[in-house]
Parts: C-alpha cells; structure tokens; sequence
C-alpha cells in the first residue's frame, strides 16, 4: 500500500509532500470494487435527495459537465456530496463560490492528467475525494482510515494524503483565495489518480514529480483554472534558492533516495528535493527540443497499462539482484532505460535546464508541444 502526504509549509506557501511507502510491489494498489477503506461517511439519502445544482456561473460555462449535490454529514458538521463524471468529493467547506468551483477544478485536473504528458486511461469508476471545513474533522477522517499512522499526521501542520485511491484533505486557506487548498487538491489529485488507474507505480521521483508538475495553475478570463506548470513560483524560488546557496541535489541522489531521506536532513532539503523533481519533470516534458517528451509519455504509458516491470526487468541497467524491484531502487535504471543511457550527459542537460528554469519569468514561458 503506499500512502502519500502533503504538507504545506506555514508563511512560505511552500507545497512540500511527503510519500510513504508501504510494502511496496510490482503493481501500485489498485482495489477492486468494493475493497476500499472505510470510509466511515453517512450520506442523506443521496439517491433520493439529490438535485441538480442550481446553474453557477462556472457550471454554465462548462456545459458538459453534469453536477450534482446531495446533503451529507459527517458527525455533527452538516456538508455536502457533489457528483461529476469522474468524482464524488464529501466536503463540509460552506462557501457557495468555492463549491461552485470545486467540480470545475476536479475536472479540469482529471484532464490534464490524461493529456498534459500522455494519452492516459480514464478511471474506470469515480474517484472520491474528502475535503473538510476543518482540521478536526481531517484529524478524525484520518483516525478512522489511517488508525495506526494518525498520530503522526497529527504533527503534520497544513496538508492531507492520499490512500488507496481517495484523498483526504482541508481547507488550508485562511485568508484570501483558496490557492493552496486547491494546488494540494491538484498535486494529491494525481497520487489519487495513479494509484486507481495505473497497473504499476512510477518511480518515485517520476510520481513526485509529475504531481509537482500538476500543482501548478492560473485563472483563465473566465476567472477559471487553467493548468500550467509554469504558474509555480514556489517552486522555482526553491530552485534558486538551491542554485545561489549550492544546495543542489545530485542526479544520483534524486532517482534513487526517498522523500523521507530528505526530511531526515531536514525539512529544506525535503523542499528542495521537490523543487528539483518539478524541474526534472519539466526537462523532460520541455528540454532539448523535446527529445525526452515521447519516452516521458511512454514511461506514464507503461506503467498506466501494466509493462513497465516486466521491461524494466528485462533492461541491461538493472542488476540481476535487482530483477522485479520497484519503487526508488530502480529510479536511476528507468532514466538510462527511458531516456538516456549516458547518465552524466543526461545529468549535464538537466543542469543546464534547471539554471535557465530558475532564470524564467514565472508562468509565461511554457506552452504545450503540438
């Protein structure tokens, strides 16, 4: 079972998630109907009760999408269940304007998952989502769910994570718009994503840091989310940060430690850690002219249908004692596999790009490759 969490850093704003991993296997966890956890949630009838949502302005410009709202509660915190096509998200938050555009966003993220690096399959059921009004209420979702790891995420501060497909979450934003609340809703939303869909996990680096890639998104003229990678400052100010101060992390140590190393250093070189896996994702989605974009989809390909064991098991980059190892311990053979076979130049590109990534004006500079 692997277990993800974001923590977001007080004052910084700084998104900074952490992956536990859990007996870690072949194939990601990917639970048959019927074999979630318990969810512990009680719903008003919802078959009965629920009704179309009146027609917000966010709906109305996206009129595919078919919503819905049911009462739900959760111990004495009266809340509600919105359906979408791919969705079911129990919230307790009361703000009509963040409800309104609460699908939109779960939705636009699902597509940009499926499409931003590759052409991916869709979820074969909807995936559920709990997003509180409070930590108390996240802190006893949690007990119920995560029983015997609950006192940890106690000491957490802001965040959620993500188990066996669903995501628990809060409303981190206490003042102002809900940034943050909904970057961790899209960087948990791909850790939810993966582990319902693919047939194997991703290397962690990838996995990190394609949900880095992920968090970043701006407001359209319709005062909707467009996603782009390229509107994540916090990121990139890490990453210059790292550059000016020379706390860079080495390609070896980036493919092959786990986040939870960093944190034992410390909590800034966990940040830096997926300042850099952000920076990595993006080489690969944007440098050299694309040279690694199609191996980039192919690798998210593999692992979504099933092949990325049996051909890393087969790949001269991968030790005999390593044969049928996943997880962190093959993150270096899955580049020199994938994308590039001379590490130290691959090494070299990516530095390169990580100086001019650090040097960009936020946002504006990426555009996505026909």
């Amino acid at each position: 079972m692997r277990v993800t969490f974001a923590v977001w850093r007080p004052c910084t704003k700084v998104a900074c998630t952490v992956a536990l991993v859990v007996g870690i296997g072949g194939c990601a966890s990917h639970p048959k109907p019927g074999a979630e956890p318990s969810l512990g949630l009680s719903t008003a009838d919802a078959s009965s009760r629920s009704e179309n949502l009146k027609p917000a302005e966010a709906v109305l410009r996206t009129p595919e999408l078919t919503v819905t709202r049911a009462p739900w509660q959760y111990g004495d915190a009266v809340g509600s269940l919105i359906t979408t096509p791919n969705y079911r998200l129990y919230t307790t938050v009361d703000s009509d304007t963040f409800l309104q555009t609460l699908p939109v966003f779960y939705e636009r993220a699902l597509e940009q998952y499926t499409t931003a690096l590759a052409i991916l399959p869709q979820p074969e059921r909807k995936l559920e989502t709990f997003l509180f009004g409070s930590r108390r209420q996240w802190q006893s979702k949690t007990q119920e769910m995560l029983p015997d790891q609950a006192s940890m995420f106690a000491n957490l501060g802001r965040g959620g994570f993500t188990t066996r497909g669903t995501s628990v979450l809060y409303y981190i934003d206490r003042a102002g718009p809900p940034r943050d609340t909904f970057a961790i809703a899209a960087h948990e939303g791909w850790h939810q994503y993966t582990q319902q869909t693919f047939k194997h996990q991703l290397p962690i680096w990838l996995e990190e840091g394609v949900a880095t890639y992920m968090e970043g998104y701006r407001r359209d003229a319709d005062h909707l989310p467009e996603f782009n990678p390229g509107s994540n400052e916090e990121r990139r100010q890490t990453l210059r940060d790292a550059l000016q101060n020379k706390q860079v992390i080495a390609l070896d140590e980036l493919l092959t430690r786990t986040p939870q190393s960093f944190l034992n250093d410390s909590k800034d070189a966990l940040l830096v850690y997926y300042a850099q896996v952000w920076a990595l994702t993006r080489f690969l989605a944007e440098g050299e002219n694309g040279r690694y974009r199609t191996p980039l989809g192919q690798v998210l390909l593999d692992a979504a249908e099933g092949r990325l064991v049996g051909r890393m098991a087969a790949s001269r980059f991968v030790s005999r004692s390593r044969r049928g190892v996943s997880g962190e311990r093959i993150g270096l053979a899955v580049v020199q596999e994938y994308f590039n076979a001379d590490r130290d130049e691959f090494e070299q590109q990516y530095l390169a790009f990580v100086d001019g990534l650090a040097q960009q004006q936020p946002g504006g500079e990426w555009h996505r490759p026909r």
